[in-house]
């Protein structure tokens, strides 16, 4: 995952161009989502910024020539704005009490500029925990271009021995699950707040420096119940910082994809 963070934040500072790839975006959620980009570093801004999508609902984003890197998430319980959401406002403009934990199932995308030969590289991120499922599906399926789906059970939310429940509670219901590094370095109530450098923070988190992704790939997060979860119900995403292996897929330079939440 901070393999291919980094990865993202090379995405170009130029405008953007005539978009030639695109993402569709369709909610199969039985209540509205929004979905927005978050660009990485200083890239191109999508030209479109949050967009509502009601049951059924699509809306697909314009990748600029140029290149673009970043995620997207889905909030749900917006206003009118989609803003002050119930679940996934894990950014400014935040609620009165906080932003929220950002738990929410993530997809990732690093789009070269159109034509120069890189590969697009692709994932499904529940390094910092989960939400609703979502599946990636590229327009050309061949060798690593594959389809990647993850629809997590919020009921199998785990306990981890040191850090606790990992579930977040709303209302009485869970909404999401946190990872356990985002358990561990999220402030209370949601989390312990406790810095990464801290104890095993280090291995549920592996800051790099000082630890290597080999180090982390041996260590205590791989033996998580919560990265068990994750290899057994959705191999193909990301669980931890460096799952690269089960993670990160990639694609010729000219493919468009479809990005469906609420799946089975």
């Amino acid at each position: 995952m901070r393999v291919f963070s980094t990865v993202l934040l090379c995405a170009l500072a130029l405008p953007a161009l005539i978009a030639g790839r695109k993402i569709k975006f369709t909610n199969h959620c039985n209540e509205p989502i929004w979905v927005s980009p978050l660009t990485n570093a200083e890239g191109p801004q999508l030209g479109v910024g949050i967009a509502k999508l009601v049951k059924e609902g699509s809306h697909t984003y314009q990748i600029p020539d140029s290149g673009w890197g970043g995620r997207f998430w889905p909030k749900m319980g917006c206003n009118a704005n989609g803003q002050a959401c119930d679940v996934g406002q894990s950014m400014p403009p935040c609620k009165p009490a906080g932003c929220d934990p950002p738990a929410e199932t993530k997809v990732e995308f690093f789009f070269p500029p159109l034509g120069n030969g890189q590969d697009v590289w692709y994932d499904i991120s529940l390094v910092d925990g989960y939400s609703i499922s979502a599946a990636i599906i590229p327009s050309k399926i061949q060798g690593t271009c594959t389809r990647t789906r993850c629809a997590m059970s919020l009921a199998n939310c785990p306990t981890e021995r040191e850090v606790g429940d990992l579930r977040v509670i709303v209302g009485g219901k869970t909404v999401q699950c946190l990872s356990p590094c985002k358990k561990w370095n999220y402030p209370p109530p949601f989390g312990l707040g406790r810095p990464e450098t801290q104890g095993n923070g280090q291995w549920y988190c592996c800051p790099t420096p000082p630890i290597t992704p080999q180090q982390c790939r041996n260590n205590l997060v791989v033996n998580t119940e919560y990265v068990k979860l994750v290899h057994r119900d959705c191999p193909t995403a990301y669980s931890y910082s460096y799952d690269d292996e089960a993670g990160l897929h990639n694609c010729p330079n000219n493919v468009d994809f479809e990005v469906n939440f609420c799946i089975s």
